[in-house]
């Protein structure tokens, strides 16, 4: 592994133990509609920093939670200044509504960008103590064992993963979707953490996820490792995948990715 990858591990797990104490001890806050935050999200992203600012004090950070010196969402991707190249991009506990509730699946998201480009991504379950990681190149693995998507090719047989936003409509693309497959495959689920639902994708659990009104930190990890294990990744309507853009539409095979961007298009 390289350093990059061996750093982000190690941030994700110190961000894990933080939370595993933290887990059923802490109150919580709204910063908007349903959107919870707590003091574990807080430490979780400060700890997460301050390792990876250790190792690579010239790299730049995009963090759910802000706070000074993080670059804006629209600096990655397409929208990454040429002479920023590398950039972490972290959401220190993805599932915070599940921590609240003492459900056990949420965890930090490590994800580092070069521009356009994803290097590496981890995403940590801390209760269950499941270590998803991927390099660009190198394949996506869980504890070591290399990770592959299913083989499913149709939506009839497939078990689907959705993504909704904090709030939303019923005209809104990932409502559209759900209805989609609601009707055309065989199950949904919705994990309430949109990293574990793309590391369950690369890991061959799920075979079809829609995610298209997220943030960059939201789904920059799961990519890599679903790309890495072989699905097919695309935007909403099957343009590029743009951290700037980042909405994400992630099929095992190309027949499924296809056929489900086809029955979108008839709704």
């Amino acid at each position: 592994m390289s350093e990059y990858l061996d750093r982000a591990i190690e941030a994700a797990r110190a961000a894990g133990q933080i939370q595993r104490q933290g887990m059923g001890k802490v109150g919580f806050r709204e910063k908007g509609w349903a959107d919870l935050v707590t003091e574990v999200d807080i430490a979780s992203q400060k700890t997460i920093c301050e390792l990876l600012r250790q190792s690579f004090p010239s790299h730049r950070f995009l963090g759910e939670e802000g706070g000074e010196g993080m670059l804006e969402e629209s600096q990655c991707g397409s929208g990454a200044p040429q002479d920023l190249p590398y950039t972490w991009i972290i959401d220190p506990l993805d599932g915070t509504t599940n921590f609240v509730h003492q459900v056990p699946l949420f965890g930090p998201s490590i994800a580092l960008a070069r521009g356009s480009e994803l290097l590496c991504g981890v995403i940590y379950n801390p209760i269950l103590d499941e270590l998803y990681f991927a390099e660009a190149g190198q394949g996506a693995f869980r504890d070591g064992q290399r990770l592959t998507v299913s083989q499913t090719t149709d939506l009839e047989h497939s078990l689907a993963s959705v993504s909704f936003p904090t709030k939303t409509e019923g005209d809104s693309p990932d409502f559209l979707a759900f209805l989609v497959m609601l009707a055309e495959t065989q199950a949904i689920r919705r994990m309430g953490t949109t990293a574990i639902n793309l590391a369950y994708l690369a890991s061959g659990k799920f075979d079809l996820l829609s995610c298209q009104c997220a943030h960059a930190w939201d789904v920059a990890a799961g990519v890599l490792l679903a790309r890495e294990a072989g699905a097919v990744v695309t935007g909403p309507g099957g343009t590029p995948f743009d951290l700037a853009h980042p909405g994400v539409i992630a099929a095992a095979t190309k027949e499924l990715h296809d056929e489900f961007l086809e029955a979108m298009a008839e709704v």
